[in-house]
């Protein structure tokens, strides 16, 4: 985001790391592929769930909490257009 300065941290962490948590409307989340408003972990705060604000595409963690959170994601759409698992 222009308006508000990053601050790349390798570590998964569960809060936010030197303001990473503010964002303005148009920023979104790395993890979540959504709007930051939409993003339930953007300031971290659930055990074992790191702060969605620190992620960066620089970290090898942080790319595969995207692909596992992909994943998941692709999952509950299959899911919601087949919920009996027939197709």
């Amino acid at each position: 985001c222009p308006l508000h300065p990053f601050h790349a941290t390798e570590r998964l962490v569960a809060a936010p790391v030197d303001g990473n948590e503010a964002a303005c409307p148009n920023c979104y989340c790395l993890i979540c592929d959504a709007r930051v408003s939409e993003c339930r972990h953007w300031r971290g705060g659930e055990p074992r769930v790191p702060a969605h604000c620190n992620a960066h595409a620089g970290s090898a963690e942080w790319r595969t909490q995207r692909s596992n959170a992909k994943r998941q994601r692709t999952r509950a759409a299959r899911a919601a257009r087949d919920p009996l698992g027939l197709g």
